[in-house]
């Protein structure tokens, strides 16, 4: 196996060293300094790029980069801005409407490829399937209302096979623009602690830097960070 490579950056790459994860929020502490590209340094897995190369080779092709989450009770449960209105709804047909509207404008890596392969009915549909497959009730699935009964979005608190986990906020594209994923987000996490969770699990595709910001307002410190492939696809 080769040793990793360590190397200076330049003003060339130096949003490498900008674009890892930052759990300890150093990139906050520091917003107002300023570093020489030279004086930052990068280290590059090979035993990561071996990995990649193998996939590639059997026919997958990168997807997305994401950030993974993981909320503990020592990081204090994030404020309820109580702009919304919250309510169970056991009609799926609901929730389908919801989740094609909202994937009609998104930046998840895996709704669009849903979209690009079958329509926005397949994007819902992959989202609802998945969802009834979880472990967890149907019953914690939320709408949100804004106070003039407008529908806001929707909150799917889940256990997957990790653990409970956020399992998708996601705001229709006519509501957006004011903070309301942050509001989805903080209602979610209270109705998992409410349920007994003791840690929370949660991801975003890294490009997703609005839901990031959400998820980094609401104390959930990134943890890792996962590489999705899927199959390539083939020349007709």
């Amino acid at each position: 196996m080769t040793d990793p490579v360590i190397r200076a950056l330049t003003a060339s790459d130096a949003r490498l060293f900008d674009a890892l994860p930052d759990p300890l929020g150093a990139r906050e502490g520091h917003r107002r300094t300023r570093f020489r590209p030279d004086w930052k340094r990068v280290a590059l897995r090979a035993a990561a790029e071996a990995r990649f190369a193998a996939a590639r080779a059997a026919g997958y092709e990168l997807l997305v980069e994401r950030f993974l989450y993981r909320w503990t009770p020592k990081r204090g449960l994030p404020e309820r801005p109580g702009r919304l209105r919250f309510s169970a709804e056991p009609d799926d047909t609901v929730f389908f409407d919801a989740l094609r509207r909202i994937h009609s404008v998104t930046l998840d890596a895996h709704a669009l490829r849903a979209v690009e392969e079958g329509g926005l009915d397949q994007a819902a549909q992959e989202e609802l399937d998945f969802f009834h497959w979880c472990p967890s009730p149907r019953e914690w699935w939320q709408i949100a209302y804004t106070p003039e009964g407008d529908l806001a979005g929707i909150h799917i608190p889940a256990h997957n096979p990790s653990g409970p986990t956020i399992g998708f906020i996601g705001v229709v594209p006519e509501q957006r623009g004011h903070g309301y994923a942050y509001d989805l987000l903080a209602e979610c996490t209270h109705l998992l602690v409410e349920e007994g969770a003791e840690f929370i699990g949660g991801g975003t595709d890294r490009g997703n830097f609005p839901m990031a910001a959400n998820f980094a307002k609401a104390g959930f410190p990134v943890v890792s960070e996962r590489i999705n492939f899927h199959p390539a696809r083939r020349a007709a």
